[in-house]
């Protein structure tokens, strides 16, 4: 707001993860996974959208996970934060079109990106279930997707969109 007077687009890309099933799963763990997936995205929605409403529009986009569409072992946190911001996605997309103030939420697949926020433990056992190198989707790539869908035109509803690596070799 100092430097340019508005925020036109919001994208809450962070995202953390602490693996292990439910059992083994420590409070803590489960707590930084969502304030990061979840609490984070609302907090900055909510910073943004006054200022959006206050300008005549503006697109926010939060980045989910195919996790946030079907959940599997060993992650629960995970998902769960997913699946939550899905639901504050659609949640806000309602609120905001009397505003015109677009919400989006993206699921794309595999990244190609470093979870640093993961004890060695935790690292080595996501290494463990992480895709091979050519269903992986480069951060790059999902960018410039996101970049098309905020440039759509504005009387489009875009409410959501699945991004998905495609192996190499593949047309």
């Amino acid at each position: 707001m100092e430097e340019f007077g508005r925020i036109d687009v919001l994208v809450n890309a962070a995202g953390t993860d602490a693996p292990g099933t439910v059992e083994e799963l420590a409070v803590e763990g489960w707590d930084r996974t969502l304030a990061v997936n979840l609490r984070a995205p609302f907090l900055l929605s909510k910073a943004a959208f006054p200022h959006m409403r206050e300008a005549g529009g503006g697109t926010i986009v939060n980045v989910s996970s195919v996790a946030g569409k079907k959940g599997w072992a060993n992650a629960s946190a995970y998902c769960a934060s997913k699946f939550g911001l899905t639901g504050f996605s659609q949640a806000l997309a309602d609120e905001g079109k009397e505003h015109n103030i677009r919400a989006i939420v993206l699921y794309p697949g595999a990244m190609d990106t470093n979870w640093g926020a993961f004890s060695p433990e935790e690292r080595q056992q996501s290494e463990s279930n992480e895709a091979p190198a050519t269903q992986v989707l480069r951060p790059e790539r999902v960018a410039s997707f996101i970049s098309w869908f905020v440039a759509s035109p504005p009387e489009f509803v875009l409410t959501e969109g699945i991004v998905l690596p495609i192996e190499e070799g593949l047309p």
